[in-house]
């Protein structure tokens, strides 16, 4: 970790970086493919010696990225070009030779892949013989730990049993314990309920004369209400007789007190004009040593003025000189600068001039402020001149009224001195007068305080009466209680009520007649209303008759017969208005009729609504008479009921006794069920232990008896555990054999991979014309006819086991995501997601088992040409992947030589012949011994 900060350390981390590559060591399983590859071609050519040469060789040759592959292909393809052509191959039989490896091929691949199955099975029942071993292990172990303990174990069990022993002892004692508890409780309570009826009854006897003694109490409490009232009117008749003598003794004590207030006035008057004159000569005196005293602090304050006037002018001067002093300095300043600018008018900067030429400016600005200053304090030199010369003026003037102040005061102490005299006197005899007046006010107000303390109790007294009042119509309100008092006044009440009945009735009676009269006169005007409104129908329909027999006979008609008409319907019309008006007449003498009946009537109304009120007041006023009568009755007779009370406090007294009985009884009650529950408490905790104890025992019990048993199975653990050995290793014996046998069938695998790729190159080079030799051994001129060349991933035609890093060898059987596994394995790496016995599977190139030159990044087939030379390397290790560093490349290619003359030779030797399979033989028994003996390396490690 590092800061973000540390630049160092950042550059260091985002700098390019070098990659450096080298070979990878071969191990067993690989070294033993390529032995074994070698042999059987090698053995293959050397039994046809007569007709062809082969050779391989592995070149090590240290080259720019890029060039390698096209070094090594236009080699091979020279060579093998060179060989179809001596031997005269031709396509067609090239071809089915090719068929034939790639039949091998696929069988060599289904043996692996069965081979593989194979391990897989054999490893997945070793790791289930494992289990199966370990679990035989632990039960064994188990029981030999259980026949250990089998001796303690029966030591808790004894001491189970006797704690289980002492348990049930105790749960028996508690028992008893709580029935003797019960017993007690059951006697305490069947006190309680005894003493609980008891109160019960006497409770409802006390209920029952309750209402009675406490209509009695309040009954008592009323009538001494009514006392206090009583006694109450007594003390203010009192009060009111104390108040009046005491009036008549205050008003004679204030007249006495008025006399002497005058002559004390008198007095006092003259001896007010004795003070008056000492006033006025004192007020002199006071006025003439007022005046010495404001010429004395005038001539202070001259003096202080004159003083402070002349420091100000001295203060001002020094400020001059101090100015002065400043305008003297800046001019110096500005010469001294000036005197630089022409000095270093020729050797300073423009720059430094133009400083030199601001600061002079800014100086001489500073000198003019300065020249200011030395005019202001000059002024005010000159106007503190002219107020010392004023302080020196007031200062004479002072010292003279001084003296004129001194003589004044001397007359008027003279004028005071008399004036003292005739005060003493007029102040005697007024002290006298003011004694007097104070004796008679002394008297006043012991008159006036004694009357105000009668005046103070006449008014608590009525106080008190309006508060027993209150209190004594609350008590006859909440008990319903009436005196001869409230009696008298509902009579009265009634009395009244009667009175205003007897006044009212009158009025109705005479408001009736009125109205009953209205009414007849109402009745003939409607009836005068009906007749002229009939006399008026009559006229009219009489008119609208002739009026249509005019119209109607107006053509047939004589001229009299019309005018006859006219004149009727002229008389009609006449009647008809008379008729109408006559009407009309009628209707307002009705209206006004029937307006004055309305008034009769609400007459009528008011007066019998009185009525109505006085005869409700007058039935209230007699319900509540007869009201007041009976609580009047029930008050005097609960008065009198004083048995009522004391029978009521007896039967009180007797219900406390029986609630402490009962509260008695309830305690023992109490006492005994806390003596039962706490019995019953360590009767349950008892038990509790009982079954804890046996729990424990049972528990404890069954423990050694599954010791017991386990011990039992001792040796039958045994038998299982060394069966389970026996499986284990019969189940490793397998599986190294199923790893062995995956070996040698991936050895033959890679023999049939090397066969196909080689008859692949001899079809390649007879389908395109082959480089020269001279072309071919160069190694800065890249081939521009390579179809299966990938830039990046570093693949080259003829690997057999490819890794998506280019890190893994031919025959391994069990890849490593980062090629760091040994050949043989049969267990997977999990980064390297590959499955145990594919030969030709990358865990980046995506590459299938049985595939020999695939290449899924760049869909390139090694067995197409495209019309471009192919040549084919059995293995090629590459480790670089960037073109600024050089790479080394091993590389096993198989080269064909040209054959000697012998034009006999017709065909190149094929793997499986009988003339040619001796070398292959042997090379494949070097092989599996070379494969076995690194298995049996790798297993003895593993182990």
């Amino acid at each position: 970790m590092f800061s973000k900060n540390n630049k160092k350390m950042i550059a260091e981390r985002s700098a390019e970086r070098t990659l450096k590559y080298g070979l990878v060591k071969l191990n067993v399983g690989l070294a033993s493919v390529l032995l074994a590859t070698g042999l059987t071609f090698a053995g293959g050519q050397a039994a046809s010696a007569d007709t062809v040469t082969t050779s391989t060789e592995a070149q090590t040759t240290e080259v720019a990225p890029g060039q390698n592959d096209a070094t090594t292909e236009t080699t091979n393809k020279a060579d093998a070009a060179t060989q179809t052509e001596s031997q005269g191959l031709t396509k067609e039989s090239a071809t089915e030779s090719l068929k034939d490896a790639k039949a091998t091929q696929d069988k060599a691949q289904g043996e692996v892949t069965e081979a593989t199955k194979n391990v897989e099975d054999a490893t997945t029942v070793r790791n289930d013989a494992k289990d199966v071993e370990a679990s035989a292990q632990k039960d064994l172990d188990a029981s030999l730990q259980a026949k250990k303990d089998i001796p303690a174990a029966t030591d808790k069990v004894k001491e189970d049993s006797a704690a289980l022993d002492n348990a049930r002892d105790d749960v028996d004692k508690a028992q008893d314990n709580t029935e003797v508890a019960r017993e007690a409780e059951n006697t305490a309570v069947v006190n309680e309920n005894a003493a609980q009826e008891k109160v019960n009854a006497q409770q409802k006897t006390v209920d029952d004369l309750k209402p009675a003694a406490d209509q009695a109490t309040a009954a008592q409490n009323t009538a001494k209400a009514a006392d206090d009232i009583v006694s109450d009117q007594a003390a203010i008749q009192k009060d009111t007789e104390d108040e009046a003598n005491l009036q008549q003794v205050v008003k004679e004590a204030q007249t006495t007190v008025n006399n002497l207030v005058e002559t004390a006035r008198q007095a006092a008057e003259t001896e007010t004009q004795a003070v008056d004159a000492l006033k006025k000569a004192k007020e002199a005196e006071t006025a003439a040593q007022a005046n010495v005293d404001a010429a004395q602090t005038a001539l202070k304050d001259a003096t202080a003025q004159a003083d402070k006037d002349k420091a100000a002018l001295e203060e001002a001067q020094k400020a001059g000189d101090a100015a002065r002093a400043t305008v003297k300095g800046w001019e110096d300043k500005i010469a001294q600068w000036q005197q630089f600018l022409v000095d270093e008018k020729d050797t300073s900067s423009s720059e430094h001039l133009n400083n030199l030429k601001k600061g002079i400016a800014a100086m001489k600005v500073r000198l003019g402020q300065a020249q200011d200053a030395v005019a202001e304090a000059q002024k005010a030199i000159d106007s503190a001149l002219d107020v010392y010369g004023a302080s020196r003026a007031k200062q004479t003037k002072a010292e003279a009224t001084l003296t004129k102040a001194n003589v004044a005061l001397a007359v008027a102490k003279m004028s005071t001195a008399a004036a003292q005299t005739k005060e003493k006197a007029a102040a005697k005899s007024n002290a006298e007068a003011q004694a007097a007046l104070e004796t008679g006010k002394a008297a006043l107000e012991k008159s006036q305080a004694e009357l105000a303390n009668v005046q103070d109790k006449l008014a608590a007294d009525k106080d008190k009466l309006a508060a027993d009042q209150a209190k004594y119509n609350d008590l006859k309100a909440q008990n319903n209680f009436a005196d001869d008092e409230d009696v008298a006044a509902a009579q009265a009440a009634v009395d009244e009520a009667q009175a205003a009945v007897d006044k009212v009735q009158p009025n109705v009676d005479k408001a009736n007649h009125a109205v009953h009269a209205q009414e007849k006169v109402v009745k003939a005007a409607q009836a005068a209303v009906d007749e002229a409104q009939a006399n008026l129908d009559a006229v009219s329909e009489k008119l609208a008759q002739w009026k249509q027999a005019l119209v109607d006979e107006k053509d047939t008609a004589t001229s009299y017969h019309l005018d006859n008409l006219k004149k009727g319907i002229k008389a009609l019309t006449i009647r008809q208005g008379q008729a109408q008006d006559a009407l009309k007449a009628a209707q307002e003498n009705l209206a006004n009729e029937q307006a004055k009946l309305a008034k009769f009537q609400a007459v009528q109304a008011k007066n019998q609504a009185a009525l109505d009120s006085a005869n409700e007041a007058l039935t209230n006023a007699k319900n509540t008479l007869a009201d007041t009568e009976k609580k009047n009755a029930d008050f005097k007779d609960a008065l009198a009921n004083t048995q009522a009370i004391k029978d009521y406090e007896a039967a009180s007294a007797t219900l406390v006794e029986y609630q402490k009985e009962l509260a008695s009884a309830q305690e023992t009650v109490a006492k005994a069920e806390a003596a039962f529950n706490e019995a019953q408490q360590k009767e349950d905790a008892a038990k509790a232990a009982y079954e804890t104890a046996k729990e424990t025992y049972l528990t404890d019990k069954a423990k050694l008896q599954d010791l017991e048993a386990l011990a039992a199975k001792e040796d039958e653990y045994v038998v299982a555990f060394e069966q389970a050995s026996d499986k284990l290793n019969e189940a490793q014996a397998a599986l190294d054999e199923a790893q062995k046998a995956l070996q040698d069938k991936n050895a033959s695998l890679s023999v049939a991979n090397g066969e196909v790729k080689y008859w692949e190159g001899v079809l390649a080079a007879l389908e395109s014309k082959p480089a020269t030799s001279d072309e071919g051994t160069q190694t800065d001129k890249p081939d521009t006819g390579k179809t299966d060349q990938d830039a990046k991933g570093n693949d080259e035609a003829g690997k057999t086991d490819q890794d998506a890093k280019g890190n893994d060898e031919a025959g391994k059987t069990d890849q490593d995501a980062k090629g760091n596994d040994e050949a043989g394995k049969t267990d997977q790496d999990a980064k390297g997601n590959n499955e145990a016995g594919k030969t030709d599977q990358g865990a980046k190139g995506n590459n299938e088992a049985g595939k020999t030159d695939q290449d899924v990044k760049d869909n390139n087939e090694p067995a197409k040409t495209a019309d471009e030379d192919k040549v084919v390397v059995n293995d090629v290790k590459k480790v670089a992947t960037t073109p600024e560093k050089k790479v080394e490349v091993k590389a096993i290619a198989k080269k064909a030589e040209a054959p000697k003359a012998d034009a006999k030779a017709a065909t190149l030797p094929q793997m499986g012949e009988n003339d040619n399979n001796e070398a292959a033989v042997v090379g494949l028994g070097l092989a599996g011994v070379a494969g076995a003996l690194g298995l049996g390396i790798l297993n003895k490690k593993r182990s």
